[in-house]
């Protein structure tokens, strides 16, 4: 059955009941990364939000450089390392065939810093210094970066609202609306899980792409109930029916522009830097739930029984 033809009068529950699916596990996976992991937060948060320090820098090699276990690299530096801040809060990656290292630890002071360098210098090296390049967020920037991020997303939040409510009756607004954090919670809940199974970490990127995944959602429904509204005004048909009538009539515009926007996202997915991964992946699901919602899920809560 294709989508053009997909009934929503008969199928009204199905949708529901699968959003409720979607909803429960975004909400058990934010629950228990809340309690249940070492982060103890509804999302494994990036160095953006917490702070710490990071640092990437080459070896020496006279042409493959010799493989190495980023886990006895961790376990050496816990016995060179007197501080157990340190020790027990490194994350290290080793990448271009071994040549490349790169470590994040906590927020350091420069002699403590240096002290790190040194260790690993003992473990791995030798080390390029010339090549070494770091970052440095201190732990009060990291909070005041999480609260602008969150104080913007509740910004838009409260303007898409009244946006909404502006231009439609009580009652579309309040589904626009509940479709539209329907998109939001999914995505975060996702990436709760992410955190839990695959450790992925949030930075700055992630909050854009949140209010970017608004701002389309929002955009579709809204399309969606203009077509609605219009063809109530017009037609004679059964109220039901013009629903399902004008879902069908906008279903290839949303389509496509779906579709345009997810072939760029899936190209930086598969051939972009690693920077850009998440935020793609983010934006690519939030473009894939924003439209499974506004053709199927907010037209749903306009049908009657």
């Amino acid at each position: 059955m294709s989508i053009l033809s997909f009934n929503l009068i008969k199928n009204k529950n199905k949708i529901f009941g699968f959003s409720s699916v979607l909803i429960l596990l975004s909400l058990i996976g934010i629950l228990y990364s809340t309690f249940n992991t070492s982060f103890k937060k509804p999302i494994n948060l990036g160095m953006d939000f917490i702070g710490g320090n990071e640092l990437r820098v080459e070896r020496i090699c006279d042409d493959e450089c010799d493989n190495i276990s980023p886990d006895l690299v961790i376990e050496k530096l816990r016995e060179f390392s007197n501080n157990k801040n340190i020790s027990n809060n490194i994350k290290l990656q080793i990448q271009n065939n071994n040549r490349l290292i790169s470590i994040r630890t906590p927020y350091l002071k420069i002699g403590e810093s240096n002290d790190l360098i040194v260790n690993l210098d003992r473990i791995v090296g030798p080390l390029n210094y010339e090549s070494k390049d770091s970052r440095i967020i201190g732990p009060k920037l990291g909070k005041k970066l999480l609260t602008n991020c969150a104080t913007s997303l509740l910004v838009s939040l409260v303007a898409i609202s009244l946006y909404i409510s502006f231009r439609f009756d009580k009652k579309y607004a309040f589904f626009a609306l509940l479709a539209l954090f329907h998109d939001l919670f999914i995505v975060f809940g996702i990436f709760s899980w992410f955190g839990i199974i695959l450790s992925i970490e949030v930075n700055s990127l992630f909050a854009v792409s949140l209010l970017t995944i608004a701002g389309y959602s929002v955009n579709d429904t809204v399309v969606i109930f203009d077509r609605i509204r219009e063809n109530l005004k017009q037609s004679s048909n059964n109220y039901n029916e013009t629903i399902q009538t004008s879902v069908n009539e906008s279903f290839r515009r949303t389509f496509f522009t779906s579709f345009t926007t997810l072939i760029p996202l899936l190209t930086l997915i598969i051939f972009g830097s690693y920077s850009l991964l998440w935020f793609s992946v983010s934006l690519s699901l939030g473009i894939l739930i924003g439209s499974y919602s506004s053709i199927l899920l907010a037209p749903s809560f306009l049908i009657k029984d």
